[in-house]
């Protein structure tokens, strides 16, 4: 019985991806592994893999009888991308959580086509210094992820390649700060005290770049 109600969920998630495109990721999962995935090269996941500690998180939620689903939250991913998921419990006819059904949205080259549009009306060095798609970070919104010191590393990888990170300069490292802050890195709990490691700066220091990049985003 609860085979049959997951295999209809990996028909649906067929039939979402051909409507919603690439840029969604649809994951059907039981309790403990991915059944079924569409477009998995955007977490880097796979049919077969284990259920992430994140994900266990979210279906632990589930616990009322009365809800159904979990919508647009943000999740980092463990190849560094935050993408914006909703959930919905798939559960028995006696209400019992047999499994999930998890789409999540990468809007990487939404943001990326935006700056170009920019690019067309401003000079390139006006947009670098003066425009950028920001997410509003928000400390009382909670972002699920399976590892975010892993995810913050290979962000700074993509970020910038050049290291050790300790041998940044001022500008370079407020630079870093300032495109971690816009993807909504500092407001998950325990980021500013991974992010300082990885840079070598205190939390005196991290917390005065912090403050110069949110100021230079209030301009």
């Amino acid at each position: 019985m609860n085979e049959f109600n997951i295999g209809r969920y990996i028909d649906i998630s067929n039939f979402l991806s051909t409507l919603l495109g690439p840029d969604y990721e649809i994951i059907v999962y039981d309790l403990k592994h991915i059944l079924h995935i569409v477009n998995g090269e955007i977490s880097g996941r796979k049919s077969g893999d284990t259920i992430s500690p994140a994900m266990k998180t979210i279906l632990n939620r589930s616990t009322s009888s009365t809800e159904k689903w979990l919508s647009n939250y943000r999740a980092l991913s463990g190849n560094g991308k935050i993408l914006r998921c909703s959930t919905f419990y798939i559960k028995d006819t006696d209400n019992n959580l047999i499994g999930a059904l998890n789409i999540s949205f990468d809007d990487n080259r939404y943001k990326e086509l935006s700056n170009l549009v920019f690019s067309l009306c401003h000079p390139d060095n006006y947009v670098s210094k003066n425009i950028s798609i920001e997410i509003k970070g928000n400390c009382e919104q909670e972002i699920f992820s399976d590892s975010i010191s892993n995810a913050i590393d290979e962000i700074l990888l993509r970020i910038d390649a050049k290291l050790p990170f300790n041998k940044l300069s001022h500008i370079e490292k407020l630079d870093i700060i300032k495109q971690l802050y816009q993807k909504g890195i500092f407001s998950m709990k325990g980021a500013i005290k991974t992010v300082g490691h990885r840079l070598s700066c205190s939390p005196a220091s991290m917390y005065r770049y912090l403050c110069i990049v949110k100021n230079q985003n209030k301009v």
